[in-house]
């Protein structure tokens, strides 16, 4: 899950890209090209286009050019690695691959020719985030605005648009998405909690906004949205983590004045659920084999009448997710319920009426950026953080 800083920052402070990537596993950085980082030409009559520097900005469309030969591309910064690593994954934007990774060719995929051996490319193909093949460093020459780029891997070799010497990258503000701010966690606001003075009458609290950030679509999968539709509809997700207290147990003394001051809990609470377009979901996390094949979890809600939609994540998301949630106390595991036993005693005076028990709930909300309703939540209900009210 990545969070944004505006390009500007690091123009002014070019020290800020050896910061390492934001807390937790599987993050990274996006680069917002903002007002303050635009560059003129013609004696600042005009906006230059051209991407002068690193890092590339990932709110805007690129275009990779030499000589005459154009490649719309996408450059989106590979997780766990600070900026100035320069490291990418390189996305086509258009044709039949659109959507798919550039991946380096090996040793192994040289073929002969008449002057001996030559590189010969391979096809882009869908991520895989621990493929080292899909990942380029990005060099810029001693020349201002040219480029090469180099395989990670020892034995790659990038595509012939990308390993030549001295191509450039061009900007075009794109038509089909807008990427704003995401900031990512708000670690004193998740602290404090949400407000508990609501009415016994309610459900759960009104939600509490702690963490944004976006998700490339390389690591989502709408279930029957074929990838280069998707990237066209949807470049970026928004993910943002929300608290709430919800009710799991509610009890009425119907007006009884017997004397007790005590009420026994005793409930089964789910840990984890999960809604797809707004019904709960299913989904399988020992289901080893479609989650090794193609790296994703997926979850899968029916309407009833026979209708289904799934999303996928990238484990490098659940993995995330859970590891934010492990951190502040909530216990994984095999099971999917907890039992909850304890003791809540009345400290007011005279009788009590009705008695609720609510427990803190932390909810990860995936959005497509097109404003549309929640694509998929997933709660995680933290059973050591229980609070109670009477009435």
């Amino acid at each position: 899950m990545y969070v944004t800083r505006p390009l500007s920052m690091y123009r002014k402070s070019p020290g800020s890209l050896s910061v390492p990537t934001p807390e937790g596993p599987n993050s990274g950085y996006l680069v917002l090209h903002d007002e303050e980082s635009d560059e003129t030409t013609c004696f600042g009559c005009c906006q230059n286009d051209q991407v002068k520097d690193l890092p590339f900005p990932q709110n805007k469309d690129l275009t990779v050019g030499y000589s005459s030969d154009n490649d719309d591309v996408a450059f989106i910064p590979v997780l766990d690695k600070p900026l100035s690593a320069n490291i990418y994954h390189v996305i086509r934007r258009n044709g039949s691959h659109r959507g798919e990774v550039c991946t380096n060719s090996r040793e192994d995929d040289m073929v002969d020719c008449c002057f001996g051996k030559t590189v010969h490319d391979v096809k882009p193909k869908p991520l895989d985030p621990s493929d080292i093949y899909q990942q380029v460093e990005i060099v810029p020459k001693k020349s201002r605005g040219f480029f090469t780029a180099k395989a990670v891997a020892s034995d790659g070799f990038p595509p012939s648009f990308l390993r030549r010497s001295g191509w450039t990258v061009t900007m075009h503000t794109p038509h089909h998405y807008q990427l704003g701010e995401a900031p990512g966690l708000n670690t004193s606001k998740r602290l404090g909690l949400p407000g508990f003075d609501f009415p016994l009458s309610k459900d759960c609290s009104e939600p509490l906004v702690v963490g944004k950030w976006h998700c490339p679509f390389l690591f989502i999968k709408e279930g029957g949205l074929k990838l280069k539709h998707q990237m066209k509809q949807c470049m970026f997700y928004e993910m943002r983590l929300e608290q709430r207290w919800e009710k799991f147990l509610d009890k009425d003394n119907g007006g009884k004045n017997n004397n007790s001051n005590a009420v026994f809990v005793d409930a089964l609470v789910q840990k984890e659920v999960v809604f797809v377009a707004g019904s709960e979901a299913v989904w399988d996390d020992h289901d080893r084999i479609n989650i090794v094949g193609d790296g994703f979890m997926w979850f899968k809600s029916f309407d009833g009448v026979g209708g289904e939609r799934s999303v996928g994540l990238s484990m490098k998301i659940v993995e995330r997710m859970k590891w934010e949630q492990e951190r502040v106390g909530w216990v994984g595991g095999d099971e999917r319920e907890v039992r909850v036993e304890r003791v809540e005693e009345f400290g007011g005076i005279g009788g009590w009426n009705r008695f609720g028990c609510y427990v803190l709930v932390e909810r990860f909300v995936l959005k497509r950026m097109d404003g549309s309703l929640a694509l998929l939540t997933y709660d995680f209900k933290h059973t050591h953080q229980i609070r109670s009210k009477w009435e």
